[in-house]
């Protein structure tokens, strides 16, 4: 299949951005590379990247080829799951973006349920916050991604959509443990351990304080769950996380978790989303089907209206 080959050389010289890169990364010569796009050039009568000193740049021409092999690359791919398939899926990549919040338990846990059936299917873990990881779907980067609170895009389909609310996480000797639903207002009489500004935790609880008008007592800041909730025992700190991390609350006897009260703190969407124009290979689709089960299963659980 000379024609891929070709396509996945003008696709490795856009990511990299440079001849050079791309030949190394692809492990062939610079000038055989060079001479294979100026061929491909003179084929469709048009040049497909502008040439700097600083590396190559696509033009409109160029743009538009790009988004055609991409989609010729990934139907390939789609393709030759189908064939796998025939044998028993015994091989594949599920390429999945995943939001910080979900890449602590919730994703592992799903993957290692998966390979448990599909042993010969790897997986390509991205972890981003949701406008990147809708660039890296967009890219076809990615065969899903399953994050939080993503902007609209026309050419991504939602497979499944589920509201989760937001748990604040404490000692199981805080002085707040036993009271539920709690305020976010109880919260502020003690040490907060707050997600990391840009996280999508952390725009949800900045958009519910700012009509508390209170400022926060700030324990730490950190864009790692484990952290966070490392930092909880023994002390009068409260940290947040989402109902996702579930399976993780249930195995950890020393902190408790509990519901903020919605009104002032709404539940957040997420996502199990799709290129519209991209076809799922077999293990991709299996392994979506296994993610929209487990959301829509905590969804009926937590009964969060939509």
């Amino acid at each position: 299949m000379r024609h891929l080959r070709l396509f996945q050389y003008i696709d490795t010289i856009v990511r990299e951005g440079s001849l050079r890169r791309a030949a190394e990364k692809l492990y062939v010569t610079a000038s055989a590379l060079d001479r294979r796009l100026q061929d491909l050039e003179e084929e469709l009568g048009t040049q497909l990247f502008e040439r700097h000193a600083r590396g190559m740049r696509l033009t409109a021409a160029g743009e538009i080829y790009v988004n055609y092999i991409r989609r010729h690359i990934a139907e390939s791919e789609r393709v030759q799951s189908e064939i796998d398939r025939l044998q028993g899926m015994q091989q594949g990549q599920v390429a999945i973006a995943v939001s910080p919040a979900l890449a602590t338990d919730f994703i592992p846990n799903l993957v290692r349920e998966f390979r448990l059936q599909h042993p010969g299917v790897s997986f390509l873990v991205h972890v981003a916050q949701h406008e990147v990881a809708m660039q890296y779907l967009l890219n076809y980067d990615v065969d899903l991604a399953v994050i939080i609170a993503p902007p609209k895009h026309p050419d991504v389909f939602d497979l499944a959509v589920v509201n989760q609310p937001l748990l604040a996480a404490m000692d199981a000797e805080h002085p707040l443990a036993k009271k539920s639903p709690l305020r976010l207002s109880d919260c502020l009489q003690y040490p907060l351990v707050l997600p990391s500004i840009g996280l999508t935790t952390r725009e949800m609880l900045d958009t519910a304080l700012r009509p508390l008008g209170r400022a926060a007592k700030i324990a730490a800041e950190t864009n790692s769950y484990e952290v966070m909730r490392g930092l909880l025992p023994g002390t009068e700190h409260i940290g947040f996380v989402l109902s996702t991390a579930r399976q993780h609350i249930n195995n950890t006897i020393s902190i408790v978790h509990h519901p903020l009260n919605t009104r002032e703190v709404h539940p957040v969407p997420i996502i199990c989303a799709q290129l519209r124009s991209r076809g799922l290979s077999v293990a991709a689709a299996q392994f979506s089907q296994l993610v929209v089960k487990e959301l829509e299963s905590m969804h009926m659980e937590d009964g969060v209206s939509e």
